[in-house]
């Protein structure tokens, strides 16, 4: 993944695909190319970097064809490299093919496209696209690239050229954008509406498993199931070009954390990395989580739910970890890092620290190829995809859910939990994708914002998987509304935090559903007997959210709190998407 472009019509391609693409930077990539065809075939000048960068280096100005596909890429599959993006090749070089998404079963099929005699030159899944369709091509383009979508298990959103078939881009989605722009003797592909809004804003959007043909002046489009031709709607698109970067969201936070359900399902792509490690941690006597802010309370629930399951398990700032815990490692110890960026220089330096007390090392990241997945001993990804916005949202349910099914496979593994209990855990897994849609789909936090965007301080409590939850609430607040929000665990209310309470104060208690559930509402009965306002998050609570597992609400209960924040902060006019004094990825220690 990340952004993809398409072009044909009468204009120079390569100049028209570089400015799509650069209408895409927007989100997120590493490396950029296009593949047009020429006169002497399919020409594909790419490199690592910018678009800016890239394009400079080519010079597309001096490259001539009138169609061609684009791709900016952030890593998924394979090193962020020249080698590694897009677009791809077959081995004959007749075939290139640009892709978004996942395939999930690529290795099964490199595997057996290879044993049939095929080459391949980078580390992707989306090359093994380009060598189906040479596969199964016998003079039908459009029939050979069908049979090829039939193979792949995962998501994709493809574009696919031949020398062959000079007149014509396939294209096919599934679980990925794609938008094709009409335009006068022209039409244009890519992934968001960005990228060709400034020349048309006429519109077909494919559905999942629908492919079809694109030529300068036509479109046709098929069901991948039945094969039948289908007949698109032609939406006129109302956004403008900024808005249309942010999918139509006000800012990037709000479209990030309305792709939350997304993130919750992409990370369980990462279960035979999370195997993976769990087989090295099954013989380490100590599980040790380290990360930094947001990462770290993904860490500590991490901490809670593998204690739940009758392990062994800490979680540790890693800023701290390094002067502390570290020193006490050795071979039976396990360390794992989170991490969104993956360059965390905390982070990386108690990495550092581990391994050169022997532990064991692996880590949780998004971005492919970041300095801890070469450091580390193991890796795995939560698939998120890009996240613009400072305060992270998205890529913190991914790492909810990879810590979640790490725990469970770790305890299946020491016969903590039987393969039934771990099934009906993994089904709820799956499902969560849509507890967090009902939650999103719910109007009642805006409403619940607005009558609390005067408050000027906040407490947010809990109790233990609950616990964490209270300090990304509370944490997500302060970052991007600049109010005083504290998270504590709800037990330690009697322990300072009760002299605070009175009516300036607002409190939201994350309620369990379970034996704790009485211990919280002695809690909430004696700050209210202080005159503080208390709102409780939970099943049939004020702010509700669906019922799940005990050991999942956190995955729930954090959305709202994303949203409450979000909220607070336009009210008071702030820009969520930048708070002051932060960065994205903090490279400094």
């Amino acid at each position: 993944m990340c952004g993809i472009a398409g072009y044909v019509g009468g204009k120079n391609a390569p100049v028209v695909l570089f400015d799509m693409l650069k209408r895409l930077e927007y989100r997120g990539y590493d490396s950029a190319g296009i593949a047009y065809v020429g006169e002497d075939g399919i020409n594909i000048p790419k490199g690592k970097g910018k678009v800016d960068e890239v394009r400079a280096s080519l010079n597309p100005e001096s490259l001539m064809g009138q169609i061609g596909v684009g791709h900016t890429r952030w890593a998924t599959h394979g090193v962020p490299s020249t080698v590694n993006a897009h677009p791809h090749t077959d081995c004959t070089g007749v075939f290139a093919v640009a892709h978004n998404g996942i395939i999930e079963n690529f290795l099964e099929l490199k595997d057996e496209l290879e044993e049939r005699g095929h080459s391949f030159k980078s580390e992707t899944d989306t090359e093994v696209i380009a060598h189906l369709i040479e596969e199964y091509y016998d003079g039908d383009f459009l029939e050979a690239f069908a049979k090829a979508l039939g193979k792949l298990k995962g998501s994709y959103a493809i574009t696919a050229l031949s020398t062959h078939h000079r007149d014509m881009i396939l294209v096919a989605r599934n679980e990925s954008p794609l938008l094709i722009g009409l335009g006068e003797g022209e039409n244009f592909i890519a992934s968001d509406a960005p990228a060709f809004l400034g020349e048309t804003k006429e519109a077909v959007i494919l559905d999942d498993l629908e492919y079809g043909v694109v030529t300068a002046g036509n479109t046709a489009f098929y069901s991948l199931k039945s094969g039948r031709k289908l007949r698109k709607k032609h939406e006129t698109l109302s956004w403008s070009f900024r808005e249309a970067e942010r999918g139509g969201y006000h800012h990037f936070m709000l479209k990030e954390v309305h792709e939350e359900p997304d993130a919750a399902v992409n990370a369980l792509k990462g279960e035979k990395e999370l195997r993976a490690v769990c087989d090295k941690i099954s013989s380490c006597r100590r599980v040790y989580f380290v990360a930094c802010g947001t990462a770290y309370h993904a860490g500590l629930y991490g901490k809670y739910l593998m204690e739940r399951l009758g392990l062994a398990a800490e979680a540790s700032i890693a800023s701290e970890f390094r002067y502390s815990t570290a020193g006490s490692l050795n071979s039976e110890c396990a360390v794992i890092a989170i991490s969104q960026s993956g360059e965390t220089a905390d982070t990386i330096a108690a990495v550092k620290a581990a391994k050169a007390r022997g532990a064991y090392t692996a880590c949780i990241v998004n971005v492919v190829g970041s300095s801890l997945t070469r450091l580390c001993d193991d890796s795995a990804y939560t698939y998120s995809g890009p996240e613009i916005a400072v305060a992270s949202t998205k890529a913190y349910i991914g790492q909810l859910v990879s810590v979640a099914l790490l725990s469970l496979e770790s305890a299946k593994k020491k016969m903590k939990l039987d393969e039934k209990d771990f099934l009906d855990y993994f089904d709820e897994l799956k499902n969560i994708r849509e507890r967090i849609q009902d939650i999103l789909d719910s109007n009642e936090i805006r409403a619940l914002a607005e009558s609390e965007a005067n408050t000027r301080t906040f407490f947010y409590l809990g109790r233990r998987e609950n616990y964490p939850t209270a300090l990304e609430g509370a944490l997500k607040l302060k970052e991007i509304s600049y109010v005083h929000a504290e998270g504590y665990a709800a037990g330690e209310l009697k322990h300072g935090p009760l002299a605070l309470m009175d009516e300036t104060v607002t409190v939201l208690a994350i309620m369990p559903d379970d034996e704790l559930k009485r211990k919280v509402e002695s809690n909430i009965s004696e700050i209210k007997a202080r005159g503080a306002k208390v709102i409780t998050v939970g099943v049939n609570k004020d702010i509700r959210i669906p019922k799940t597992y005990p050991i999942f609400a956190p995955i729930l209960a954090i959305v709202p709190l994303h949203l409450f924040a979000y909220y607070i902060s336009v009210l008071k006019g702030l820009d969520p998407d930048k708070p002051r004094n932060l960065a994205k990825s903090v490279t400094v220690e």
